[in-house]
């Protein structure tokens, strides 16, 4: 019986050595496949390995498929070699009964996967991809699902962009093809991130190295109708809450989570130094009060954000050995990791996978969130 410590929190069950720098975690929201996830990789090659002929240039990357097994071990089900890969993220919700995973990687792509399985074995499959703009040098950064809030309806999914040469663009997806909505000039430098108001999808958050953060809204045109330089540094991180319609979190390479009330962007609601530059924030898929973030120098931290005005960190991760960059909560509950993974008396465990940039490292944790009122 796996027992959860309470004084260490997190507890370590299993590593995989990438072997490329790792930079992205992302696990399946699908009801049947909960405990399957990816990691993505992203490798600069050295100046003496440029000799190397690969349509995928000087950036290399992998994409690793993962199951949860007995124990928490993990079980490789995929490794693909791809175009080096900057950010990954699942649709919430199923898309003509195809479960989705948008990719944006070194060649300016987003790609679009579809999830396979058959005869019980699941498999990446590429649907389709679309060139964000027609520039060889731009790397896409960042992307964002508009289905954040779990809600089908009858449109196609929206997807946005973000890239090296500070652009934003939107897409639709349509069937089998990608089509590209709008795309317009967003900051000076990198768009590191995008990201949707799931409540209005119309909304469109962004942030880059300019030290911007800005919101537009695409149905008035392309320019910030909210734009506010109050981060020290670069702007990270942007994720809406899909339980609480007015919180938004962002985070910055000055280290400190702000949590936002959307009606207002005069001033955040709150400023929390996380003690490391905050590379990724993910609220839980759960009661949705607790914050994930991937805190580079700083290793990892779980936010308690309950009290909006005054958020405390409840828990450090600090085995990786280099960048903390990728990070996300396994969707299972607890009943669902009792059932599949291990059997422990703990409630309330969660299960989180993290990756670190030059050790290569990927990690599978568990821990537990106290009085979790789970919503998923």
């Amino acid at each position: 019986m796996l027992q959860i410590h309470k004084s260490t929190m997190f507890n370590t069950l299993d590593s995989f050595d990438t072997e490329f720098s790792a930079d992205s975690v992302e696990w399946c929201p699908a009801n049947s496949f909960k405990d399957i996830f990816v990691c993505g990789t992203y490798q600069l090659l050295k100046e003496d390995e440029q000799t190397y002929k690969s349509k995928y240039s000087k950036r290399l990357g992998r994409i690793y498929m993962f199951r949860v097994v007995d124990n928490g071990c993990l079980a490789l089900l995929q490794n693909l070699e791809v175009p080096a890969v900057l950010d990954m993220k699942w649709a919430h919700i199923m898309y003509e009964d195809k479960i989705l995973l948008g990719v944006v990687n070194s060649l300016g792509y987003l790609q679009i996967y579809q999830l396979q399985n058959d005869a019980q074995k699941e498999t990446l499959e590429l649907l389709t991809e679309k060139k964000v703009m027609d520039d060889d040098e731009v790397l896409a950064l960042s992307l964002d699902w508009c289905t954040g809030r779990w809600v089908h309806d009858e449109s196609n999914p929206k997807i946005v962009v973000s890239d090296s040469k500070g652009f934003v663009s939107l897409f639709e997806i349509n069937k089998t093809e990608l089509n590209q909505i709008n795309s317009w000039p967003a900051h000076e430098f990198e768009a590191w991130i995008a990201a949707f108001n799931y409540w209005d999808t119309n909304v469109i958050y962004t942030g880059g190295d300019d030290c911007k953060f800005q919101r537009f809204d695409t149905r008035i045109g392309t320019h910030a109708i909210t734009l506010n330089k109050i981060h020290g540094a670069g702007v990270t991180s942007i994720h809406s809450n899909a339980t609480k319609e007015f919180l938004l979190s962002s985070g910055s390479y000055d280290e400190v989570l702000r949590l936002w009330d959307t009606r207002n962007f005069n001033r955040p609601l709150s400023e929390t130094n996380l003690r490391g530059g905050i590379w990724r924030l993910k609220w839980d898929p759960f009661a949705r009060k607790y914050l994930l973030a991937a805190c580079m120098y700083g290793g990892f931290r779980i936010v308690d954000c309950e009290r909006t005005e005054t958020p405390s960190i409840t828990v450090e991760y600090n085995e990786h050995e280099s960048i903390a960059y990728g990070c996300d909560w396994s969707f299972l509950d607890t009943d669902d990791i009792k059932k599949r993974i291990f059997k422990t008396e703990a409630q309330n465990v969660v299960l989180i996978g993290t990756c670190s940039f030059y050790d290569h490292s990927l990690k599978l944790s568990a821990t537990f969130l106290k009085n979790d009122e789970r919503k998923l």
